[in-house]
């Protein structure tokens, strides 16, 4: 997991498992970095898992940084279906 700002953005690199324990470190580490108004891009390229817990990381986001500014990036298709199951995708974009 790599945490950068760029551009006015906050880039989140995210990779492998994101069971309840990884999405707990992830929390944790953004509340160090997030504020309002600001883009966040979680670039999920390398993410194989997410469970409830990363969903529930992302709805906090999106209410943090308001509508439009929250974007998953690089997501594969079984994750993209649970994000659509779980009707987020309206929340926030899923690419």
């Amino acid at each position: 997991m790599k945490i950068i700002e760029c551009d006015g953005k906050l880039v989140c690199t995210l990779d492998g498992h994101f069971d309840t324990l990884q999405s707990q470190k992830l929390e944790d580490e953004l509340k160090a970095h997030l504020k309002a108004p600001q883009s966040v891009v979680f670039e999920m390229q390398g993410v194989t898992y997410v469970c409830s817990a990363f969903l529930r990381v992302c709805i906090s986001v999106a209410k943090i940084v308001g509508a439009g500014q929250f974007t998953l990036l690089g997501v594969t298709p079984p994750i993209k279906r649970v994000v659509k199951m779980a009707g987020m995708s309206e929340l926030f974009v899923c690419e």
